[in-house]
């Protein structure tokens, strides 16, 4: 991914983020990573434990344990990408049922861990959380960096944002509503690359929006088993309201 100078600045204490940077476990299959690489990855996924913290209003994400397995060879994890039936045109995936991460140590790995690893610590707080967060939410987490003088930020997926602004007069008023209810594996259907488009837009219109205490919100009505349109309408009064604000947004966004 190339970096966008239009950055969305999250300044924070990185000496904080260091008291976090513990229970990852990165297990190398044939290939190497420096200790600066290793400790950026730490920090990285320091922040994520951070935002989980404050968004499900907790500290216990300190300890929720990550395993990132990192492959240096393609025949290695193309193998595991079979043993777990894992898609065989990504670069990094998640299983579940064994809460560990399978990255194939290409240009951009770091952003790769960073999405997978985003999804062993959300499945720590919300287990059957609906696809568009998860999803959007590891979509965001992938795009986080420190600049030259140690800050960190995140920089906007242009290409995702651009697709966004280009259909969004386009797509029927139903189309968000439809979309919120994608929970099971047909988010990775024949829709897939707009699914991520989309779910990636919703978490960006929040943060950038500096509204991540409406997030909170839905998140924490989804979590008490309301589905993500009623939860959003509890949240903007409406669900009208909600789409407007979002439309506006990317209208306007350069």
């Amino acid at each position: 991914m190339s970096m966008n100078k239009s950055l969305l600045l999250i300044f924070l204490n990185v000496i904080s983020l260091s008291l976090y940077a513990q229970y990852v476990d990165i297990n190398l299959v044939n290939c190497k990573i420096s200790e600066t690489e290793q400790k950026k990855i730490e920090k990285l996924i320091a922040y994520e434990r951070m935002f989980c913290n404050e968004i499900f209003e907790t500290r216990e994400n300190i300890t929720a344990p990550v395993k990132i397995n990192l492959y240096g060879k393609g025949k290695d994890y193309r193998l595991a990408q079979k043993t777990y039936s894992a898609p065989i045109n990504s670069a990094g995936f998640y299983i579940a049922a064994i809460n560990e991460a399978f990255v194939y140590k290409s240009s951009d790995f770091i952003s790769v861990a960073l999405h997978e690893a985003s999804h062993s610590i959300f499945q720590f707080n919300f287990k059957k959380s609906p696809k568009w967060l998860n999803e959007g939410l590891a979509e965001f987490f992938e795009t986080l960096d420190f600049d030259s003088e140690g800050n960190l930020y995140s920089y906007p997926q242009s290409g995702r944002i651009k697709r966004i602004k280009a259909g969004i007069d386009s797509k029927d008023s139903e189309r968000l509503k439809s979309f919120f209810k994608i929970y099971s594996g047909s988010f990775y259907g024949h829709d897939i690359d707009d699914n991520y488009n989309t779910a990636y837009s919703v978490i960006y219109f929040f943060i950038k929006s500096k509204r991540t205490d409406l997030l909170k919100k839905v998140i924490k009505l989804n979590t008490q088993g309301y589905d993500t349109e009623k939860a959003i309408e509890l949240t903007f009064g409406s669900f009208d309201r909600f789409e407007e604000r979002y439309k506006l947004f990317y209208n306007y966004h350069k």
